[in-house]
């Protein structure tokens, strides 16, 4: 297996053909439509109530106030982030307490507070909601990327043209390009809802956290696309790619957090995944954020290269 096959003129000659491939084929409708009715509608739900409360105060008073409601957003918001959050409830296994002695928990107070206080905090409700979302949805996009032409055997005739390196890697990078797009409009559309029609946060505050969002979510979607490339190379069948990549995606979550009922360390297991650190995307200082981006990095690293060694050796 040697990668000096890789011609970057070809690399972008797949990878866009790819990006252009996806908008037309079912499989990117598919993953366009779930992702916006996804993240479209959990801005609603979370958007909704404030709408509500701000006609509540036209009524009695005849005016909005901001302050008023962001003190009830941050009433209400506040216990439920740090359920989301903490250590303590959810199980989660963090970099503080990797190095504490087991069973003692860091509280997750201040990155709370931060999200809350520091940050547009429904805007940082929504996207703690699409983090845990979105990996469930990615599969729908980047479940075919080889397994199709590996079972209508069309992959003979691409290969007389390029090297199996530069189709394997272009369709990944098609794949992650459009996930990019649809994140990038995706929040937009909710920071300019935001922005335009409660006005309840400054510009500068709602730009800033969505350009952090929208790294943290785009980065999130790479380790995913390239599980999904991995398992699309080791199966004939487009319909049997999906559905692994749905058992995988959802089973080691599930598997961790069940089998952590009856034995505590399986919370671990959900390492084998980004599941482990994908929050910490979200987190204020920049030593864990920035960690948990070169995990997801590293993520899909070994996915890419464990689906690239089998896609080179295989028949």
């Amino acid at each position: 297996m040697s990668l000096k096959a890789i011609s970057f003129r070809h690399l972008n000659l797949v990878s866009r053909y790819w990006t252009r491939y996806v908008v037309r084929s079912g499989s990117g409708l598919v993953y366009l439509l779930i992702a916006l009715i996804f993240g479209l509608s959990v801005a609603q739900m979370i958007i909704m109530p404030v709408e509500k409360m701000m006609e509540q105060q036209i009524k009695l008073t005849g005016k909005t106030n901001p302050q008023e409601i962001n003190e009830a957003i941050e009433g209400i918001g506040l216990p439920i982030i740090e359920w989301v959050l903490s250590t303590k409830e959810q199980g989660d296994a963090t970099p503080e307490s990797l190095m504490m002695p087991f069973g003692q928990q860091v509280p997750s107070d201040p990155w709370s507070k931060f999200m809350i206080k520091d940050r547009p905090a429904l805007l940082s409700a929504i996207f703690l909601v699409m983090v845990f979302g979105m990996p469930f949805a990615i599969s729908f996009l980047a479940f075919n990327q080889v397994s199709g032409d590996i079972q209508s055997r069309g992959l003979r005739y691409l290969l007389l043209r390029t090297e199996r390196s530069n189709i394997y890697f272009g369709r990944f990078l098609g794949s992650a390009v459009f996930s990019t797009l649809v994140m990038a409009f995706i929040i937009a559309t909710i920071t300019f809802y935001l922005g335009g029609k409660l006005r309840i946060y400054s510009a500068g505050a709602l730009f800033g956290w969505a350009v952090h969002g929208f790294l943290a979510l785009s980065i999130l979607m790479l380790p995913y696309i390239a599980l999904c490339s991995l398992i699309s190379v080791s199966v004939d069948s487009p319909f049997l790619s999906l559905v692994l990549a749905k058992l995988t995606i959802g089973g080691v979550l599930l598997f961790s957090v069940v089998g952590k009922l009856a034995w505590e360390p399986i919370i671990y297991f959900k390492f084998v995944l980004p599941w482990g650190v994908q929050n910490y995307l979200l987190h204020p200082e920049l030593a864990y954020s920035g960690g948990a981006a070169l995990a997801c990095l590293g993520y899909t690293t070994v996915f890419l290269m464990l689906g690239y060694y089998r896609f080179e050796t295989r028949d």
